[in-house]
């Protein structure tokens, strides 16, 4: 989560910049102790208060809870921002945890959980005006809602589910679809978005001068992708059937990528998660590869035909489970047949026959495993 490792950071940072040998100035129930040294505050309670002005954290407050370090923290560091946590018997950041400015403008607000992010995060600008609201579940992000300073959105990721009051309109859970417009900076549009209860059914994205760069959309449960070249032109499109990201099935349907010419350089068909064909083309039009892949079980099998970019074939091969299997093809750019190979058990060769530029057979070989030939 990034407000967690923001303040992480901080606190490492912290520690490496005090030296060894800094002893801040502490007290406890009126009494010095030094947090370093167990002994002075074994077995106490209270609010121990240290100050040290050469140092990067000059104030602390903390609480404990007969000697141990458990309750409600306060830092002031050089800068004069100020933090305001609590840990729990873990040493971890627990419940609610804010953050201040020099100036005493809260900048962060989090929720912890044992160490971990969760509900509501809210990230502020300086001048109070809420940036980025997050609602987390431990490692996960679930909601992301960014703003400008203008109040305009910067960014929308949504749940299936309403999770704080802000979501309703936006992420479509008014019983309607929303229609969104995000902005790079006040005025100028980074593209749009369309929620309905939490999906997204839309979504197009600009440059900075204003060109579609890609543009997404739910259409007859199919969720279709597309990239475009800065000309406009299509550069690749997946069309795949939505589904669950954590249900079975996996990936079912199209994928294609062109050239700037406008040229089908390779599409690719995907059923039950897997590819299943596969087809590349010249950007003189020429088909240059169509492969086949067929899985019973953890058993797959690929047979792939090559073309010269005259359109005669130049080889065919077959695989199963990624090594070569059976009789390789190999031809010349005329399309006729020089050479055929045989794989058996772990791809090994095991005979090979070559023919002349007429096609006639010239010689047959035969290979031992150690590829010696008789």
């Amino acid at each position: 989560m990034r407000f967690e490792r923001h303040l992480l950071g901080g606190m490492a940072a912290l520690m490496i910049a005090v030296p060894a040998w800094a002893v801040p100035r502490c007290e406890l129930n009126g009494e010095s102790v030094n947090p370093n040294n167990g002994h002075t505050t074994a077995g106490k309670s209270g609010v121990m208060r240290c100050t040290d002005e050469d140092a990067p954290v000059r104030r602390r407050e903390q609480t404990l809870l007969e000697g141990r370090f458990v309750g409600p923290v306060v830092m002031v560091l050089a800068d004069g921002e100020r933090r305001e946590y609590s840990v729990n018997e873990r040493g971890n950041r627990h419940g609610l945890a804010r953050t201040f400015d020099g100036r005493g403008t809260l900048r962060m607000e989090e929720n912890l959980d044992n160490g971990s992010n969760v509900g509501v995060q809210k990230r502020f600008g300086e001048s109070g005006d809420l940036q980025e609201l997050n609602f987390a579940d431990g490692r996960r992000t679930l909601l992301t809602i960014a703003y400008l300073a203008d109040g305009t959105l910067r960014e929308l990721r949504c749940a299936p589910a309403s999770l704080v009051p802000q979501d309703r309109e936006v992420c479509g859970h008014a019983g309607r679809a929303s229609e969104v417009t995000l902005y790079r900076e006040p005025g100028k549009p980074s593209g749009t978005v369309s929620y309905l209860n939490g999906q997204m059914q839309r979504q197009s994205v600009l440059d900075r001068e204003g060109r579609l760069v890609r543009n997404e959309e739910l259409k007859d449960g199919r969720r279709i992708k597309r990239v475009f070249y800065a000309s406009g032109r299509p550069r690749s499109e997946t069309d795949f059937i939505e589904r669950d990201p954590g249900g079975p099935g996996g990936r079912e349907g199209t994928a294609r990528e062109w050239a700037e010419s406008g040229q089908l350089t390779q599409e690719t068909a995907w059923a039950q998660g897997y590819e299943q064909r596969i087809q590349q083309w010249y950007l003189n039009g020429k088909l240059k590869m169509r492969q086949q892949i067929r899985r019973e079980g953890r058993e797959h099998e690929r047979t792939t035909e090559s073309f010269w970019d005259n359109g005669k074939p130049a080889a065919i091969n077959a695989e199963r489970n990624g090594r070569l299997w059976g009789w390789q093809k190999y031809f010349n750019e005329e399309g006729v047949l020089l050479r055929e190979d045989e794989h058996g058990e772990r791809g090994l060769l095991q005979r090979r026959k070559r023919y002349n530029e007429q096609g006639v057979l010239e010689r047959e070989e035969r290979f031992l495993e150690d590829g010696s030939r008789i």
